[in-house]
């Protein structure tokens, strides 16, 4: 991070402790335990999108293209006056951020704004959820069309995609934790699997656990 000009080091009147959350692909993302600093931070209430309803717009594609943004918050400069309360603590010393780090309560919201206003004008063919771009229609030559401006307005913007995340062309595709296109919209089949073979609460306390029971409610 420190390569790629994510973090530099500084001293700060503000703190927070690392946490480190395994990535499904293998790899380790980095994030802040900002709860503290969360408490006293005004919440930005920009509206995120309903999953829902963008798994139904790409359930009766033909032809459908997924993008991933590259480790897309760190793709958002943060502004010189805040910078000092993403600082974090590790065993070498004090660090703050020099874009927008994981975990931070409006980190969502801000990042969902910029993307939004990078596909404004092309939501009938094009949708997005934080870092997570699809192009969607029926005829495979609008659908390279889509495609291009889309990849146009990316890189007029300076940011820049994982490759190996990205799915093109595809009569289905996985997006959101689902199965879509030529109209179906599926559950992955391993998360059905991790939720039939979950042991059944025997208390209040494992039923408010149950935080898997809500996503496929």
């Amino acid at each position: 991070m420190l390569q790629m000009s994510v973090i530099c080091p500084f001293g700060s009147a503000w703190a927070s402790p690392v946490v480190l959350v395994p990535k499904p692909d293998g790899e380790i993302r980095f994030c802040m335990d900002y709860r503290k600093l969360n408490v006293v931070t005004r919440p930005d209430n920009y509206p995120m999108p309903h999953t829902d309803e963008l798994l139904e717009k790409l359930g009766w594609a033909q032809f459908i293209s997924t993008l991933d943004l590259t480790k897309g918050y760190w793709q958002l400069p943060v502004d010189e006056s805040a910078k000092e309360r993403s600082a974090f603590i590790t065993h070498v010393g004090l660090y703050e951020f020099n874009v927008l780090p994981f975990g931070l309560r409006n980190a969502p919201a801000t990042f969902q704004k910029l993307v939004d206003g990078l596909l404004v004008g092309l939501g009938e063919y094009a949708i997005t959820y934080l870092d997570d771009v699809a192009i969607f229609l029926d005829s495979w030559a609008e659908h390279l069309e889509h495609l291009q401006k889309v990849f146009e307005r990316i890189r007029e913007a300076g940011l820049t995609l994982k490759s190996k995340k990205c799915q093109i062309g595809l009569n289905r595709v996985t997006y959101l934790e689902h199965q879509v296109g030529q109209g179906t919209i599926n559950p992955l089949q391993a998360k059905v699997d991790a939720i039939q073979k979950w042991p059944v609460p025997k208390s209040k306390k494992q039923v408010q656990s149950l935080g898997l029971a809500g996503y496929y409610r």
